[in-house]
């Protein structure tokens, strides 16, 4: 009876130390899937926002306006841009 549980034991230790590895490469791949699925979520959101600008910049007069001025600093014809300098900034 007792060499029984030995070869039961035994088994059981031999398949742990077969299966064990392969379940712990599964759970580090099903996290990095996890992980992938996310960045690919975020990038598909900044896709979306990105083409919205772009069909904007395309078709929005106000929109491309408000770029040029803010980013690229222009001014209307005839305009006069004032420039506020605060103290903390010198």
């Amino acid at each position: 009876m007792n060499l029984n549980w030995w070869k039961i034991i035994l088994g059981f230790v031999v398949i742990v130390a077969i299966f064990f590895p392969s379940y712990s490469k599964i759970q580090k791949l099903k996290s990095k899937d996890a992980d992938l699925s996310q960045e690919l979520e975020r990038k598909n959101k900044e896709n979306k926002e990105l083409s919205e600008e772009i069909e904007m910049l395309k078709t929005d007069p106000v929109y491309i306006e408000e770029v040029a001025r803010d980013t690229l600093k222009v001014a209307r014809e005839n305009e006069i841009v004032f420039r506020v300098v605060n103290d903390e900034e010198e």
